[in-house]
């Protein structure tokens, strides 16, 4: 193959990956695999396995983690808040208003985590708003003005109709500052600013932020079943720690993640004026017989963030969302009274 024709071939090739990307995002099927009892895990809750973790202060939504010393105690309450959980998730499932819920849970605090069916496969749709966000704070660490410039989306004016819709769409054509298109994507959970912004995107970059944090890559594998939700967590954990992206990046990616327009999930099932700095995901495609319903965040609960995700598979978005609220209330009250 000539140079020339070679070139072409690798920018068709990605293109291509570009594209399924946005399809997963915007169209990929649904997947179902239906769960069997209870599997759990915990981590992080024996002596010797949690620590004093010192932090940069100055900070509204991210704690820079700077050093980390092991102690020697024990955290008595996760594993009793883990069997909490569980016993919802069996009721939840026996009552038919959800086919599979998996659950991480991290105290941001001083390190111990649980898992509740923490490696099943979902699918992730708008959760992958959080890796393009970070992909394009990294890079406009090195290029300052890259989130002045403008783009606008060129597709169609009619995109798959979600079942959470967002309050506001930006208007074909009409361009837009990065920075304005990455709030929407964020905040209102825009499809046509994803489309926008993942068409623009550098192959390299976004392949390096899911490579640079563990989590696999859209390509050419099946888009359905992706990610589990121990591996999605690391973004929420990385952004509060600001291990990737500088501290005045992570949180200015958590201060839009905290006005995110759902909050028929994790925020539901806290008080009101409790920061959630958060993302959901949902897949109902035409013709599926089963909806997925996530969301995944950080709870600013005083003195003691904690980070928590859940992921649902069943028939209604509505029942799912309230299974969301239910271990989220259930976390919070366990985690920090009240």
């Amino acid at each position: 193959m000539n140079p020339r024709a070679s070139r072409r071939s690798s920018r068709r090739r990605a293109a291509t990956r570009r594209g399924r990307l946005v399809a997963a995002l915007l169209l990929g099927p649904v997947g179902f695999a239906a769960g069997i009892g209870v599997v759990t895990a915990v981590r992080g809750l024996a002596p010797g396995n949690q620590g004093h973790f010192e932090r940069q202060g100055g900070y509204r939504l991210t704690q820079p983690l700077l050093d980390y010393e092991a102690a020697q105690h024990i955290e008595a309450a996760a594993p009793f808040l883990k069997q909490k959980i569980e016993a919802l998730i069996n009721e939840t499932r026996r009552a038919g208003r959800a086919h599979h819920v998996s659950v991480y849970f991290r105290d941001l605090a001083n390190g111990p985590w649980f898992g509740i069916h923490e490696r099943e496969p979902f699918t992730p749709a708008s959760l992958l708003k959080v890796p393009i966000l970070m992909a394009y704070l990294k890079l406009a660490e090195s290029d300052p003005g890259l989130l002045s410039r403008p783009l606008a989306y060129h597709g169609e004016a009619r995109l798959p109709e979600a079942v959470v819709s967002p309050s506001r769409l930006i208007e074909p054509g009409t361009p837009y500052a990065i920075e304005e298109l990455l709030e929407r994507m964020i905040v209102q959970s825009d499809n046509r600013a994803t489309n926008a912004l993942v068409t623009a995107l550098d192959e390299a970059a976004l392949h390096q932020t899911f490579t640079s944090l563990g989590v696999p890559v859209p390509d050419e594998r099946t888009l359905d079943d992706l990610i589990t939700v121990k591996a999605y967590a690391t973004f929420f954990r990385i952004l509060f720690n600001a291990t990737y992206l500088s501290p005045a990046m992570s949180e200015q990616a958590l201060e839009w993640l905290a006005t995110s327009e759902f909050t028929d999930g994790l925020v539901a099932g806290v008080p009101a004026g409790v920061v959630v700095a958060h993302k959901f995901g949902e897949r109902s495609a035409a013709g599926a017989w089963t909806t997925q319903l996530h969301d995944c965040g950080i709870v600013y609960c005083p003195q003691r963030p904690y980070l928590l995700c859940v992921m649902t598979r069943g028939d209604q978005v509505d029942a799912l969302s309230g299974t969301i609220r239910d271990i989220s209330r259930l976390v919070y009250g366990g985690i920090c009274g009240g």
